[in-house]
């Protein structure tokens, strides 16, 4: 699934691919390039960490089927920040759907 097929799902300002380093590989969306650099480069950070955490979690608890983790999301009062894999999106929650953004960018992800 392209960037721009992403985008224009309902609700969606921005979306970009990023390398395992953070750097913007490829970006859409109504974000100027600075800020579509630092979405990446926070998608990359944030990924590390929830990496981090799964593992610690999934150590602590003794269940399994928490790591790797696949995505993570951060949902504010209007706005929503979401990745799967190394693909990270940005949208309106009062007009995008969670699942159906995660859904391609875990489809975009794994291409």
């Amino acid at each position: 699934m392209t960037l721009r097929k992403i985008l224009v799902l309902d609700g969606v300002i921005a979306v970009c691919r990023f390398r395992d380093d953070g750097v913007l590989m490829a970006a859409e969306g109504e974000l100027s390039q600075d800020l579509m650099e630092r979405l990446a480069k926070f998608a990359q950070w944030y990924r590390r960490m929830v990496s981090s955490n799964t593992d610690v979690f999934s150590l602590f608890s003794q269940m399994r089927g928490w790591s790797p983790s696949q995505g993570w999301i951060v949902q504010g009062e209007k706005m929503t920040v979401c990745s799967a894999g190394n693909m990270v999106c940005m949208f309106e929650n009062a007009q995008g759907s969670l699942n159906e953004i995660m859904q391609a960018l875990g489809e975009a992800a794994h291409e």
